[in-house]
């Protein structure tokens, strides 16, 4: 049985979103300050990154890049169906594929090396990978906000634009808020407020002030990388 080499911890379905209207984006290396040309198959991604290396019984070598598989088709449809207008009652296919984005990614995987020697400094990179897509099944409804509305760049405002990153997701402080970007035009905003049950999502029209300060934020957030559908990249 053959391997996947190309795996993505960032998914093509939503980078692709924040490409401009010729299919390029940029990525900009927070370390390094370097501003990298490409597009959503070239970015967010890592070899062999979720490759079991001596699985364990009753696990294949692309167990991991198999459930993600698992993951990424309904979460890709649920995301075609909010930037359509069309809401669906229940994201719980998205709320997966966020666990999955916050959890599974390399920089985190040094941040928890590098923090909690203590803990996980024995671990082989197979209990690390084991662990990692356990706790995004295990985590994500988390996730799953009692309301959400969709914030749209108004149409008249051609200059502004929402960034992504390899963090994507934004969780506000003292707040049962998070944002999440689905698009170089549109940002999910989520409410885990249990006050908000059952209200209707919607769609809200910002203006660049709220724009730039969901940029802001993304770029503090980023963790490693920053992707604009512009080679600029200022807030």
């Amino acid at each position: 049985m053959s391997v996947s080499k190309r795996h993505h911890y960032t998914p093509r379905y939503y980078l692709k979103r924040f490409q401009n209207d010729q299919g390029a984006m940029w990525r900009l290396d927070i370390d390094s300050k370097i501003s990298t040309r490409g597009n959503s198959a070239h970015f967010g991604y890592e070899k062999h990154w979720n490759t079991l290396e001596n699985p364990p019984e009753k696990y294949e070598p692309d167990w991991a890049e198999r459930r993600l598989s698992e993951v990424d088709g309904p979460a890709s449809k649920i995301v075609a169906k909010i930037l359509a207008g069309d809401f669906p009652k229940g994201i719980e296919a998205l709320a997966c594929a966020i666990s999955f984005m916050k959890n599974n990614q390399p920089r985190l995987k040094q941040y928890l090396k590098e923090n909690n020697v203590k803990d996980v400094g024995h671990w082989s990179d197979d209990h690390w990978l084991i662990s990692r897509i356990q706790a995004s099944l295990d985590d994500w409804r988390t996730y799953l906000p009692y309301y959400y509305c969709v914030q749209v760049i108004d149409e008249n405002d051609q200059a502004s634009r929402f960034l992504t990153s390899s963090n994507p997701l934004i969780e506000m402080e003292n707040q049962p808020t998070k944002f999440l970007p689905l698009s170089n035009r549109h940002c999910l905003y989520m409410s885990f407020d249990p006050q908000f049950t059952g209200c209707a999502p919607s769609t809200i029209i910002c203006n660049a002030e709220i724009v730039s300060g969901i940029n802001d934020l993304t770029i503090k957030n980023s963790w490693q990388y920053v992707y604009s559908c512009t080679p600029d990249f200022d807030a």
